[in-house]
Parts: C-alpha cells; sequence; structure tokens
C-alpha cells in the first residue's frame, strides 16, 4: 500500500469535516445575531425579539396619554406574538438549510 491510498481517505475526510464545521459555524452565527422588529404604525410601541422569539427590547413613546392601557398591552402582545413567530420561521429556516448543506457534504 503506498502512502497515497492512505492519505487520500483521510484528505476526504478532513476536508469533509471542515466543510461541516464550517456549516455550522455559519448557522450559529446566523441564529446569534438573529432578531426581529415590529412597530405599530404610528411608531409608538416597538418590540424585538431574539431568535427564540423571547422580547430583548420595548419601546414606548414618550407621550401615550391618548392611548389606554388596554389599547398599549393589545398592542404589545400582538408585536410580540408576530415578531415572535417570524423569529422562530427564521430560525427554522437557518436550521434547514444547515442540514441540508450537511446532507451535501
Amino acid at each position: 500500500m503506498d502512502d497515497t491510498t492512505v492519505t487520500d481517505p483521510i484528505v476526504m475526510l478532513v476536508a469533509h469535516a471542515d466543510r461541516a464545521l464550517d456549516t455550522m459555524h455559519d448557522a450559529s452565527e446566523a441564529l446569534a445575531s438573529l432578531q426581529v422588529t415590529r412597530r405599530t404604525e404610528d411608531g409608538h410601541v416597538s418590540v424585538t425579539v431574539d431568535g427564540s422569539g423571547a422580547l430583548t427590547a420595548l419601546e414606548l413613546a414618550p407621550d401615550l396619554t391618548g392611548t389606554s392601557a388596554r389599547d398599549l398591552g393589545r398592542a404589545i402582545v400582538e408585536l410580540s406574538s408576530d415578531a415572535a413567530r417570524e423569529a422562530l420561521e427564521r430560525r427554522a429556516a437557518i436550521l434547514d438549510r444547515m442540514q441540508s448543506s450537511l446532507s451535501e457534504t
């Protein structure tokens, strides 16, 4: 058995592992930076969620005197739900792409 016979499978295995690590690293970075922000049409309420759908920021306009507590609460819940839904959809897409890429390597 010559050196080429032993080396070729090892080189191929290392290249495969490198591609898999790159794919997982890219997915990890995409997931870590994933965030979704939603605002009311009037801009008085803004929410931001992370890749798991958890609320990470809530911004309220300084003057909400014309807004009832009920309407404000409803806006926060609706915006948060919409943002979380989109974040989870994006997260699933990232993981699907990673899985497809790993299957191809």
